[in-house]
């Protein structure tokens, strides 16, 4: 998977074969930075502009892997039990969502202390997940 920073400068990409996240620069394709993930990386969420950190969700790990924006380098590990499928964030950015597929839940994760806070029961084998801003649409 891959997704394209909020600022439009650099696209992550993450490479389960490798078990890297790669930062490429979006102008030229070069690769800005290649970090290890863990084992099965599927994706990455951001939250919104001026966000501090990105996350990396793993099939193979227990942990969602925080790294830093500006450098694509690891900030935290962040235990959430089981293996991910994908992330969402507040549209504030102060928290996280994550599908963590083999509890059937979702965890909140506090974006400043890179912190689970949170758990809810959900349906089995959650994959998907939006959070969004209904006073947006």
């Amino acid at each position: 998977m891959l997704r394209i920073t909020p600022d439009g400068k650099d696209l992550w990409v993450q490479t389960a074969g490798a078990n890297t996240n790669v930062v490429l620069g979006v102008e030229r394709m070069e690769t800005r930075h290649t970090e290890p993930a863990g084992r099965g990386p599927v994706t990455c969420a951001f939250g919104p502009a001026g966000g501090r950190y990105g996350l990396v969700t793993h099939l193979d790990e227990l942990f969602v892997l925080a790294l830093d924006r500006e450098t694509g380098r690891e900030a935290q590990r962040i235990d959430v039990g089981g293996p991910q499928a994908n992330a969402s964030f507040a549209p504030d950015g102060g928290k996280a969502f994550v599908t963590v597929t083999n509890r059937a839940e979702v965890v909140a994760i506090d974006m400043t202390e890179l912190a689970v806070v949170g758990r809810v029961s959900v349906g089995e084998e959650p994959m998907g997940l939006v959070v969004f801003d209904p006073t947006s649409v």
